[in-house]
């Protein structure tokens, strides 16, 4: 008779492994690595979760402010572009290798004049296997 493995709920809670960083190397624009590392949340993280929760009824509100005030419905793309900066910012908690000390507001200025670099952020983020790497219990 063989023995099944067996997980806890604990053991497949994905947004509590999302708020656990990883390293995530930032690779250059040729490709290369760059020593830098950054501290990445997975997308499921509790802090991640209520920051986009926040942008998106933010985004709602101003909407439907504008359609009253006015009867248009019209998001420009600048917005877009800025909401994408935020999520993206958000997920990045820390760093080694850059000499600016780690800050919020550091974190989306390294966004916002790395445009190559969201894209590297948000699949480390997305990759849930990155976060949650089940192991059996005997």
């Amino acid at each position: 008779m063989t023995k099944e493995a067996a997980f806890s709920l604990a053991d497949l809670n994905v947004v509590a492994a999302s708020d656990t960083p990883i390293n995530v190397e930032y690779i250059r624009p040729d490709g290369t690595g760059s020593g830098i590392i950054l501290k990445v949340l997975g997308a499921n993280s509790a802090k991640v979760t209520e920051v986009t929760t926040r942008l998106l009824n933010d985004r709602r509100k101003r909407d439907a402010n504008l359609a009253a005030l006015t009867g248009q419905e019209f998001t420009p793309i600048e917005a877009d572009i800025e909401f994408g900066h935020l999520a993206t910012a958000v997920k990045i908690v820390g760093w080694t290798g850059i000499v600016e000390a780690y800050s919020e507001e550091n974190a989306l200025l390294l966004v916002k004049t790395n445009p190559h670099l969201a894209k590297q952020v948000n699949d480390a983020s997305n990759g849930v296997g990155n976060f949650l790497q089940l192991k059996p219990k005997a």
